[in-house]
């Protein structure tokens, strides 16, 4: 029997992964959920100011939109929208730093104007309901299910929670605490991803989401009023709406090596699969195939 500790997104993909590959798999869970539950599913191909894409971005989407896509078929659910992103110009040496690297970043391009670059192959999951999904679909393949460890091979997905526990101590982390609001902006209408120091994410129906805040100190102390006015100010560089705040969360982004994916084996402790930062939507899926590659 395998154990996978911790179902946010890494632990869901690597138990739905072992599970289709023939393993006997039972998650460890405690119910109190982690950044991945209130995380806002971002897919960004091209991130950051520098325009950079995503490490080993297109292997591993490769990997995670069939997945994903698999599971919306199989149970009839939607949870995955694919949404094009409209990353504005800051400034003239903005656009500049982009023309310099334009050739490289074309599998991604889908329009140049003076506004932006629009990139394609970007979009938002709805988080809680995929984890609600591949609940279900990991229990219904007869999966098992408990609070408590009961024995077997242990695969550690417990995030920013195990990296400040300091479960694997020889692991260091930059884990970074992140804020988002949901908010409703009447007759605004805006259909496209906006990013630019920040970004707005269209749910439905005027509602978005807007973030998000990095806090590198102070990692336990949930939304706070300062993250919420900081990120109403982001919100005011895109729209000069009024607009009504519905929800003020905040996670933790379990961070080791720039966001990269770490799996990493431990005699006592088993393996610890970790680091997916805030790109565990892009990530998860494939590193649930190599820890099939691992243990199969």
């Amino acid at each position: 029997m395998t154990e996978v500790v911790g179902f946010g997104l890494a632990g869901a993909c690597v138990a739905l992964q072992l599970q289709a590959h023939g393993k006997k798999v039972r998650v460890v869970d405690d119910g109190r959920g982690g950044s991945s539950a209130v995380a806002a599913g971002l897919v960004n191909p091209v991130a950051g100011p520098n325009f950079e894409p995503s490490w080993e971005v297109a292997e591993a989407w490769a990997v995670a939109l069939p997945f994903y896509r698999e599971l919306e078929k199989l149970t009839g659910q939607s949870f995955y929208h694919d949404v094009p992103i409209l990353r504005l110009w800051r400034d003239e040496k903005d656009r500049a730093k982009f023309v310099r690297k334009q050739e490289r970043l074309e599998p991604w391009i889908d329009q140049v104007t003076n506004e932006g670059v629009t990139w394609t192959g970007g979009g938002w999951m709805d988080t809680r309901s995929f984890l609600k999904v591949a609940k279900d679909v990991f229990l219904g393949r007869g999966g098992e299910w408990s609070r408590n460890t009961e024995g077997g091979t242990q695969i550690r997905c417990t995030g920013a929670a195990g990296l400040i526990a300091r479960e694997f101590p020889e692991v260091e982390h930059r884990s970074a605490k992140g804020e988002i609001l949901t908010v409703h902006v009447p007759g605004w209408h805006e259909s496209r991803i906006l990013n630019r120091s920040g970004w707005v994410i269209p749910i439905r129906e005027d509602r978005y989401r807007v973030g998000a805040t990095y806090e590198w100190d102070n990692l336990e102390s949930g939304p706070t009023p300062e993250g919420r006015e900081k990120i109403e100010r982001l919100l005011g560089t895109f729209t000069a709406r009024d607009f009504q705040v519905i929800d003020h969360q905040a996670g933790i982004r379990p961070i080791i090596n720039r966001s990269k994916p770490v799996v990493k084996y431990h005699p006592e402790m088993g393996w610890m699969v970790n680091g997916l930062g805030s790109k565990g939507v892009i990530y998860a899926p494939r590193v649930g195939l190599e820890m099939v590659a691992r243990e199969v």
